[in-house]
């Protein structure tokens, strides 16, 4: 949120640094993440005065503005495209040598043979908006030659903030003023509201119904007569823009002043766009559509909450206005809305249609019941202020009646037991009451009433963190901990999990992690039933999973996409309604591997990943039938296989078999080289078998070292190893093997090389 420090000066004095007071904030939980200074932005960019028009010589659609921006000097003459420049204009003139924020510097260039003097700006050219259909037109009052940063409030320091997501109260002036007021020691400073109210009731001017409580539970709407639309003074301007607000219209603008100082979004209907002067407050139907204020038109559904007349939906509640009830340069009678929703279905509706919104962003954190009543005032008298017109007396409110306020017990002394140091009562008081709470009760027990707009605070621990955020937590002492440490063995499953990451990393696989959902095609796929998600944020993101194979073979599919190999695996739960079990049952965990690669031709299916799995038990000592199998595809237009399977850990676990360790051999082994040709459809498995059965039992082990082809024949060499446990083997004991073992190889129709 974007606040300008002369904003907060209304309600708070500060005389801090502006790099003290910013470190302040941070470490009272409120970071600053940028101060910002815009008046570097707007150098040699200037207020300017349109004192003539001519057309452009040799050009149909361009004209000449005679712009002055110094008193005493001549106009400059600039070359100007937009339909809406007239004299007597006060423009946004940037002058040679200006770098605009797009990065645009302005030089002296002739366009269609005439030399323009520098450039009447729009307000996307002044990166201040979107619009670009014509020059930005500023307030009359202003006096030529005032530098632009000025004029538009950018000549004073603006505070970035990153508001903390449980407080809701920090997305208001109002809010961080309370906060600086206690970090300064200052006293908060309220503004007084006059609400001039004619003898008209708004009872007689308005209705509203409100079909669930539970979706709104407080709706205020206020009825203003006669009032003139208007662009709204220069004060108000230069402080929207300084929030990154773009002003509109004196109405508009009034709602967004309000909602930027209270917290509390507001919405103004134009009255005679209101059939009936009827407000409902409803769901959406099936197939209901609206067009919103941005222009488009939006199909909407049940879980959406809405704004409606009796014929029509004029807002989606809490997001954004129908374009159909705005206001316009014709309104006269206005209704203003002042509104609580429900915080979970503003958000659902948010980004089901992608739309966020200022008010949006509000509303999603929940607010004050009381809040809706403060603003309502507010709002209706600045409209009247700014835009004239007759405020109907009182105002239709609909809804719950306030909520009792939040009282919490706590004792004086919980404050310095908690945090470690001395707090005394006065200190803890202190800082209570400048942050807006009311402190009533003895020396041993207090009640602190927590302010409406402090929905974050409920239990005495949090008052505690209220006082060490205020008095500072670099004051509180650093104690080391003491406590015996006793380690824990890792559980078993934990360990477990960290040797096969260990195990298929140190195999080439690479680690991916993928979010727990998918959507309803994969469901249907994986099958059984799944766990739905009650707020997906799209339809791929319906269910919980009971699979990780859809998001590992995705991974695979974009490796073979991209011409590449690819070795991963993935460890996740996965969830899987399962009735009269725990919660664990439901969540197992599961290991998924994958591989993408060009088999070699003769390739035998599985055979790569069922060696990868092999290796892994192992090295693990896993036993037994695992659950699972090896699956197989091809992307044959990249020529590669792709091999998964998916693996439970629990069972994985159940299955150890404890190791045997043996001594070392105290007898040397003997090593020979074995080289065969293969018939075609000879496995290499039946070769290795026949090896390791008829060189028992002298054959130690078997590795295969090479392996290649020629005239459509298969070579496999091997490396043996012989060893005996109680002797040195002999030349012959070992010729007689393996005369043994070739012998074997040459019934099955192997020749040896």
């Amino acid at each position: 949120m974007k606040i300008p420090l002369s904003w907060l000066r209304e309600f708070v004095e500060v005389k801090l640094p502006l790099s003290r007071l910013a470190e302040r904030l941070t470490m009272a939980g409120i970071e600053v993440e940028e101060i910002i200074d815009r008046q570097k932005d707007f150098a040699r960019i200037v207020v300017g005065e349109v004192v003539d028009l001519k057309p452009h010589p040799d050009a149909e659609k361009l004209r000449l503005a005679y712009v002055l921006v110094k008193k005493g000097s001549s106009p400059l003459e600039i070359v100007c495209g937009a339909p809406n420049v007239a004299v007597g204009q006060k423009v946004a003139v940037a002058l040679l040598g200006a770098r605009l924020p797009s990065g645009l510097t302005i030089v002296a260039r002739p366009i269609r043979g005439v030399v323009s003097q520098g450039m009447v700006c729009s307000e996307r050219e002044l990166g201040l908006g979107t619009d670009q259909t014509g020059i930005m037109v500023l307030d009359s009052a202003l006096t030529a030659g005032t530098p632009f940063a000025k004029a538009a409030g950018f000549d004073e320091p603006i505070l970035d903030l990153a508001i903390p997501a449980n407080r809701s109260d920090l997305q208001s002036v109002r809010g961080v003023a309370w906060e600086m007021a206690a970090l300064l020691g200052q006293t908060f400073r309220s503004k007084p509201v006059r609400l001039p109210e004619g003898n008209v009731p708004a009872s007689r001017s308005v209705r509203v119904t409100i079909a669930d409580r539970k979706l709104c539970p407080l709706y205020i709407a206020r009825v203003i007569r006669g009032v003139r639309v208007q662009p709204s003074p220069g004060w108000l301007q230069r402080r929207l823009r300084s929030a990154d607000v773009r002003p509109v219209n004196c109405i508009v603008d009034a709602a967004n002043y309000v909602m930027l100082e209270y917290g509390q979004p507001l919405h103004a209907f134009d009255a005679a766009r209101v059939h009936g002067h009827s407000i409902i407050v409803r769901s959406a139907k099936k197939g209901e559509r609206m067009e919103t204020l941005d222009g488009k038109k939006r199909e909407l559904d049940t879980s959406m909450l809405l704004i409606t007349d009796p014929h029509r939906p004029i807002a989606l509640a809490g997001v954004m206005g129908g374009a159909d009830s705005e206001i316009s340069q014709s309104t006269t009678d206005i209704i203003l809305e002042s509104a609580v929703f429900d915080p979970v279905s503003i958000r659902r509706t948010s980004r089901k249609l992608g739309l966020v919104s200022e008010a949006s962003l509000r509303f999603e954190k929940g607010l004050p019941l009381k809040l809706a009543e403060q603003a309502s005032r507010a709002a209706a008298s600045l409209v009247a202020e700014l835009c004239g017109g007759a405020i109907d007396k009182g105002k239709v409110r609909v809804g719950v009646n306030l909520k009792k306020e939040t009282a919490v017990r706590i004792s004086p002394s919980f404050f310095g037991e908690v945090l470690g140091l001395t707090v005394t009562p006065q200190t803890a008081k202190r800082v209570l009451t400048r942050l807006g709470f009311k402190v009533s009760g003895r020396a041993k027990q207090w009640q602190v009433i927590v302010p409406y707009w402090r929905s974050d605070v409920s239990f005495p621990e949090d008052l505690v963190e209220e006082v060490a955020r205020i008095i500072g937590y670099d004051s509180l002492p650093e104690t080391p901990l003491e406590m015996p440490f006793v380690p824990d063995p890792l559980p078993q499953l934990y360990k477990l999990k960290e040797d096969i990451r260990d195990l298929l990393v140190s195999f080439g696989f690479i680690e991916t992690m993928s979010h727990a959902y998918y959507g309803e095609s994969w469901a249907r796929n994986i099958g059984g039933k799944h766990f739905a998600i009650a707020n997906p944020l799209d339809q791929t993101q319906r269910y919980l999973r009971r699979s990780m194979v859809p998001q590992l073979l995705g991974i695979l599919h974009d490796a073979v996409n991209a011409g590449n190999d690819a070795k991963v695996f993935q460890i996740g739960r996965v969830f899987t309604p399962i009735s009269n079990v725990t919660i664990t049952d439901q969540q197992p965990w599961k290991l998924a591997i994958g591989l993408a690669f060009k088999p070699a031709p003769g390739y035998i299916v599985r055979r790569k990943l069922t060696g990868v799995l092999d290796g892994l038990f192992e090295a693990l000592g896993v036993l037994g039938i695992i659950s699972g199998k090896v699956n197989v595809d091809s992307a044959k237009s990249k020529g590669r296989l792709l091999e998964w399977c998916e693996l439970d850990i629990a069972t994985m676990r159940n299955n150890f078999a404890p190791f045997a360790f043996k001594p070392l051999p105290k007898f040397p082994g003997l090593y020979r080289d074995l080289a065969v040709w293969i018939p075609g459809k000879f496995q290499f498995q039946d070769s290795f078998d026949a090896i390791v059965e008829s060189g028992k039992p002298l054959l130690e082990k078997v590795e295969l070292f090479d392996v290649f082809e020629k005239d459509g024949r298969r070579s496999l060499a091997f490396h043996l190893t012989f060893r005996a446990p109680d002797r040195t083997l002999t030349d012959d004991e070992i010729l007689a093997t393996m005369r043994a073992i070739t012998q074997q190889l040459k019934k099955l129709g192997v020749e040896i090389r």
